[in-house]
């Protein structure tokens, strides 16, 4: 069960990260704002500043997510980081599915894993 919580972690980490390069530096490539469900430059433009803020929460919860997968049984509390990181990037996921439905498959992707992760890594501690 750790090695998936471990795995699992991993790849949540890693996808935020990607998520903070797109929400945080390639925000203004139409492609990026509008697999937010951003339709114009306009719009873009108005939630720069915002989604800017948005990647760096992502990169700090990716972050955690990969310090603990990195160290979940050898640094005392990374176990403890691996769960809130990717507890928190659970909850984000489920957020996202209840206040936009349209975009289930973005949550599904975002909060599935670690909420997988979650699970197993309680079970293996």
């Amino acid at each position: 069960m750790e090695i998936i919580a471990r795995v699992l972690a991993s790849l949540t980490g890693l996808l935020h990260v990607w998520i903070f390069i797109m929400e945080s530096v390639l925000w203004m490539r139409p492609s990026i704002y509008r697999r937010f469900a951003v339709p114009s430059k306009e719009q873009a433009t108005q939630l720069k500043d915002v989604m800017l803020n948005q990647g760096y929460y992502n990169l700090f919860l990716a972050l955690g997510s990969l310090f603990g997968a990195a160290f979940f049984t050898s640094i005392d509390g990374a176990a403890t980081v691996l769960l809130y990181s990717n507890l928190c990037i659970a909850g984000a996921g489920a957020v996202l599915l209840i206040s936009k439905p349209a975009l289930f498959r973005a949550a599904l992707i975002q909060g599935l894993p670690a909420l997988v992760a979650v699970v197993t890594a309680f079970l293996s501690l």
